[in-house]
């Protein structure tokens, strides 16, 4: 059997096996006729977040209808054939993948080692800690099977006193029922200057004061720019207040669960690194800003903001923490109050298929002059509300209020 197939095979047979294939899967480990039907595969769980495997004649067709030569017709239905026929562990193909990997990896790391080229030696000790780290499929270590559970068994994490993460604002909190579970994944999306730092200022001020722990990765503005405006908003000072007095600032943001927060900058930083520092501090909330910056072995943007996309999900249900992730909105979404998918710059596919939860900050030129922005759900897994409203903003102390 080839590794193309087994490949292949193994995405198919679970989305666990799928994700792990993929993030280590680069493009000149497929043919042509492979890489076109991984693409498909990933379509195929993209368009069903809830999918556990692929359908092997639905994934057919899908595949068919991509291709008009009656040749290349041929030649697909002998792959879909194969497969059809190929029973893979996944597991045990991811195993292989890596190793095949790490070995090659290793062969270049010792030659540029022997020869003293430094260039690129890091890097390539980083990738091989991580791929080293790869021992499971995350997902699967765990059954999620239930036979007729019990309305107990399905809410009774929510009704545990402070497992629920309340969202801030108010408006957006009861969008959401009330909260957001450790495990979820949230991607908050705006054009540049609309206020997503100033968003991510007033969920921590939130999330401290009810002490939840909070780890903010921080690869776009220098950290103390940002740290700054989270105490400004903790302590609703201006910047101005908070450098005037700055011993009875640094008293009021503790008392008010400042020590909740933990701060970090990563230029860039990769998924395990993200991980070793998820572990070390052991967070409720996980905040990546932004996910462009999150490196990922793929030089093809769109591939690379949904591996990271898919790297952060899978980091959160790992290490039980809620995680939120912030990339911007392309052109589409210039003065335009209520956003969308098709908002979201360069990957309005693959990284909505990654999360949970999708908001969209967006104004109108009348919105900015009012001193509001228009907050959007255009993906709401928790309560299905996929709902657009005004809040009110005050970005001398970073803080965002509701309006209805």
């Amino acid at each position: 059997m080839n590794t193309e197939r087994k490949l292949l095979a193994a995405a198919m047979s679970s989305r666990p096996a799928f994700d792990a294939v993929d993030r280590h899967l680069d493009q000149e480990d497929l043919t042509e006729p492979g890489r076109l039907v991984m693409d498909q595969i990933k379509a195929y769980y993209d368009r069903d977040p809830a999918a556990k495997l692929v359908d092997i004649e639905n994934l057919r067709g899908l595949v068919l209808q991509t291709v008009s030569n009656p040749k290349h017709k041929q030649t697909f239905e002998t792959i879909m054939d194969a497969l059809s026929e190929t029973e893979v562990s996944g597991i045990n193909v991811v195993q292989e993948l890596i190793g095949a990997k790490m070995e090659a990896l290793g062969a270049k790391l010792s030659n540029a080692l022997a020869s003293g080229d430094a260039d690129g030696v890091l890097d390539m000790m980083a990738e091989y800690e991580e791929l080293s780290s790869c021992t499971s499929l995350g997902e699967e270590e765990e059954s999620d099977l239930l036979n007729a559970p019990t309305i107990e068994d399905l809410v009774g994490k929510e009704d545990e006193v402070g497992h629920l993460i309340p969202m801030y604002p108010r408006a957006l909190n009861e969008r959401l029922d009330g909260g957001l579970l450790r495990g979820h994944h949230v991607v908050i999306f705006a054009r540049p200057e609309m206020g997503k730092t100033m968003f991510l200022c007033n969920l921590v001020g939130g999330f401290v004061s009810h002490d939840l722990r909070v780890l903010y990765i921080g690869n776009e503005e220098p950290i103390e720019d940002t740290g700054l405006r989270m105490l400004g908003r903790i302590t609703e000072r201006t910047r101005y207040e908070v450098l005037a007095d700055r011993l009875g600032t640094y008293d009021l943001a503790v008392e008010r669960g400042y020590r909740n927060l933990y701060m970090k900058r990563l230029t860039p930083g990769t998924p395990r690194e993200i991980e070793a520092l998820v572990q070390e501090v052991n967070p409720d909330v996980l905040i990546i800003d932004q996910l462009r910056n999150v490196q990922m072995k793929e030089d093809n943007i769109v591939r690379q903001l949904e591996k990271a996309a898919n790297a952060v999900r899978q980091i959160g249900g790992r290490n039980q923490c809620l995680v939120l992730s912030v990339t911007q909105a392309g052109d589409s979404a210039s003065g335009k109050s209520i956003l969308d998918m098709g908002d979201v710059d360069s990957s309005n596919t693959g990284i909505p298929g990654a999360c949970d939860v999708m908001i969209g900050i967006g104004a109108s030129g009348e919105d900015e002059a009012s001193g509001r922005r228009v907050l959007s759900l255009p993906k709401n897994k928790r309560s299905g509300r996929h709902d657009f409203f005004p809040v009110g903003v005050n970005p001398s102390i970073a803080k965002i209020v509701s309006m209805d």
